[in-house]
């Protein structure tokens, strides 16, 4: 009997279908089952309008230039590989914004490589991921200012809304896209807000509910309508939401700080909701420890992952950043093939 294809054991993992064995995101170190694809720099934006892109490939901010969304950014690794931290927005005052123009999620050159990797990833039988990162909550700081994206909440919650709303609509595009172009072959999207400080939400859990949550609501609807599935990452002690993400529909969780929860608490959580997740990149992967880097394996497949699935194992893509060798990354990766079966999960 042959063993099932890599888009099996991912769809099964997210689902709790009973998958043969841990799906693997992991690109750098190792092999995986998922194909991550990244939206493109629209054509009439490009030095080269006729460049032939990759869509494995990811577009980084360039530092020192502003972006298509009008964001000023720096890269203070230097070395482009990165994500970057924006300096300055376009959105100074509320006037700007009855001036801003936003991108457009259907804009030419945008799914630019999208047919290449597709048939690549169909002949390989892997699992398909769409990254259209930054959702609302960072699109908002990124535009506004971290500290008037949280005074706006309190104090310009009209002009806040309409501009949440902007943002979702582009996604929402972004979405609609994917769809018709990807014909049933994009499998999933992950999308990116991080909520957490290391000890709470950077907001109240109501006004979250409030603000955030029917909006990511609507996002989920739009993408299940499609037949598409749901990657959200939020870093940092985001306690107070996990059950909101349940609720919402959200399919998978991507997390890459499982102590910062707390496995108590995320055990909790083991078959309502599937996990992206990766070896703790603050407490565990710096260590180097082999030890604790297997343990922490362990515990993710016993504690997190059930008898029916719900793992995805992720790698951490910027090493350098959380000071981390490749000899431990690949560790972790060895340790996830060696431990991931699901038989002694919850």
């Amino acid at each position: 009997m042959m063993g099932m294809t890599s888009y099996e054991i991912v769809k099964r993992a997210i689902t709790f279908n009973n998958p043969e064995r841990v799906a693997l995101k992991y690109a750098n170190v190792g092999e995986g089952d998922v194909v991550r694809i990244y939206l493109q720099t629209p054509r009439a934006l490009r030095k080269d309008p006729e460049e032939q892109v990759d869509m494995k490939v990811k577009v980084v901010p360039t530092p020192g230039a502003y972006d298509e969304w009008g964001v000023l950014w720096e890269n203070m690794e230097g070395d482009g590989l990165g994500l970057g931290q924006p300096l300055k927005g376009p959105i100074h005052t509320w006037d700007d914004y009855k001036t801003y123009t936003m991108p457009d999620p259907y804009a030419i050159g945008r799914f630019d490589g999208l047919e290449e990797v597709l048939r690549e990833a169909e002949k390989e039988q892997k699992w398909v991921q769409l990254n259209s990162q930054y959702l609302i909550f960072e699109r908002l700081h990124f535009l506004r200012g971290f500290e008037n994206t949280l005074m706006d909440m309190y104090t310009e919650r009209e002009m806040f809304e309409l501009l949440c709303d902007d943002l979702l609509n582009y996604q929402l595009g972004i979405v609609r896209q994917a769809a018709k172009l990807g014909k049933g072959r994009i499998h999933a999207i992950d999308f990116s807000d991080d909520w957490g400080t290391q000890n709470a939400l950077m907001i109240s859990p109501d006004l979250w509910r409030e603000i955030f949550k029917p909006r990511y609501k609507v996002l989920v609807d739009e993408m299940h309508k499609h037949g598409m599935y749901v990657d959200f990452h939020s870093c940092g002690r985001i306690n107070d939401i996990l059950n909101d993400f349940v609720e919402i529909g959200v399919d998978m969780l991507n997390i890459h700080q499982p102590n910062l929860i707390g496995f108590e608490t995320l055990e909790k959580y083991a078959g309502k909701i599937a996990f992206d997740i990766s070896i703790d990149i603050q407490k565990t992967l710096p260590t180097g420890d082999k030890t604790l880097i297997e343990k922490e394996v362990m515990d993710i497949m016993h504690r997190v992952g059930t008898k029916k699935g719900g793992i995805v194992a992720a790698e951490y893509k910027f090493l350098k950043a959380i000071n981390v060798t490749v000899e431990s990354a690949k560790y972790g990766y060895a340790c996830f093939v060696k431990h991931g079966q699901y038989e002694l999960s919850r």
